[in-house]
């Protein structure tokens, strides 16, 4: 069964029982996957014997006579058993021989056998892809958007018994990692440290923020032509061990999320359509916005343009990481 939204009925044959065939769960929310393999686990006993009815394979080191193994022998004490494989990679375009059997191990799977895959990416064209979703039912977890992340959190407050005004719980979002697993960690920090409200305060007290967020801060002290501070922030990246092409990465969206705001706000876009268009937070956006205000659109382009040759003269030997990096930030400050 493949649809682009079936956690519904995911979330329905847990509950009645229906765990039986063939589970697809691919995308980059683990916390999610981890959360529906666990009720898929609950949900089929392992009779006190979950060596022999819980098994887990490693898809990377994966023959085939053990997936055969897994799968055919009996459970054990009791009726039915789960067989997970992670990363197996047979639905990301397998080998003719991978793809072939495959394909008759989804048709012949024991009654009495649960297959889940946990896939981090799948090809929806492949064959593989098609038997799996058509034979059993494949589920997209992908990252949640900003307004369902936002009501996780005030939901996750409410049960607490604390209270968070929305503002709060948007601005928390933002400086988080993508991803429930950070943010549900980060979150328990802040419910154990706050009192019955959780403050602005408390957020920048307790919360680590995303280095995405940090490198923002490190553009802000740019276009605030603060040599120091952004020497700091630069300096509390290099400390935390943070690879300078990751840092170039994130500086070159962060420029190119600036640029993009700057044309699509001189064309009379509003705020919503830039956010939707350039792949921002709405409650970003004006930060950008101001960002790109600051900066002249032939400055943007070649701050991008200069962060790929950096990018070059570095894995060409041409230069040393940091210091390569430290005098874009110092340039920036001064030429911005």
């Amino acid at each position: 069964m493949a649809k682009e939204n079936v956690l519904p009925e995911l979330k329905r044959r847990i509950k009645e029982g229906q765990t039986g065939g063939i589970f697809l769960f691919y995308g980059e929310e683990r916390y999610l996957k981890d959360f529906y393999l666990g009720k898929l686990k609950e949900a089929i006993p392992d009779g006190s014997f979950a060596e022999f009815n819980h098994v887990f394979l490693d898809g990377k080191s994966l023959a085939f006579d053990q997936v055969d193994d897994a799968v055919e022998s009996f459970p054990v004490m009791s009726d039915r058993k789960l067989v997970c494989i992670k990363d197996s990679g047979a639905f990301k375009a397998p080998g003719e021989e991978v793809k072939q059997y495959w394909m008759h191990r989804l048709k012949t799977l024991p009654q009495e056998v649960t297959l889940v895959f946990d896939e981090t990416e799948v090809d929806k064209r492949s064959a593989t892809y098609k038997a799996a979703a058509k034979a059993g039912l494949a589920v997209e977890f992908s990252y949640m958007k900003e307004y369902e992340l936002v009501n996780w959190v005030e939901r996750a407050a409410m049960r607490a018994k604390k209270r968070i005004t929305k503002e709060n719980a948007q601005y928390f979002v933002s400086i988080c990692d993508e991803g429930l697993s950070t943010l549900s960690q980060e979150l328990d920090k802040l419910l154990n440290y706050c009192g019955e409200e959780i403050l602005r305060s408390d957020i920048e007290k307790v919360v680590s923020k995303s280095v995405g967020v940090k490198v923002f801060e490190l553009t802000e002290q740019m276009m605030a032509k603060d040599a120091g501070k952004a020497l700091q922030v630069l300096n509390d990246l290099k400390t935390a061990k943070e690879p300078v092409f990751k840092l170039l990465y994130l500086l070159f969206s962060t420029f190119d999320k600036m640029l993009r705001c700057k044309l699509m706000l001189a064309e009379g876009a509003g705020f919503a359509e830039v956010a939707e268009q350039a792949g921002i937070a709405g409650f970003l956006v004006q930060k950008y916005a101001a960002g790109a205000k600051r900066f002249g659109e032939a400055y943007l382009v070649e701050r991008l343009l200069r962060i790929c040759e950096i990018d070059l003269a570095i894995k060409e030997g041409m230069t040393e990481d940091w210091p390569a990096l430290e005098r874009f930030v110092l340039d920036s400050v001064q030429h911005g």
